[in-house]
């Protein structure tokens, strides 16, 4: 497995999103939630070192909230485990519920 590739899956897989199966070609991945494994989305393996990273900690409100992720739960729950008071303030400023 190439560098950028367990870059992406240690990233993602902080929210509680697994890295899957390469989807077309090996130069696009599977995200599935790692509490129901249901699909949430793509991600390439053409990123720049720490891009991955980068991109999910900007989009860290979003998971806390339900807005991105699974529709089970799983990403508000690991947002919330991982950085608590930052989760409360994602709650209040996208209008989440607790």
């Amino acid at each position: 497995m190439s560098d950028i590739v367990e870059e992406i899956r240690q990233a993602y897989g902080r929210v509680g999103i697994a890295l899957d199966r390469p989807a077309t070609y090996g130069t696009y991945y599977r995200l599935l939630c790692a509490g129901c494994g249901k699909m949430v989305g793509n991600v390439g393996d053409r990123l720049l070192p720490d891009m991955a990273a980068a991109l999910v900690e900007r989009q860290f409100d979003l998971y806390a909230t339900g807005l991105l992720g699974c529709g089970c739960g799983h990403q508000r729950q690991v947002t919330r485990g991982l950085d608590a008071p930052r989760w409360e303030a994602a709650q209040r400023r996208q209008g989440g519920t607790s």
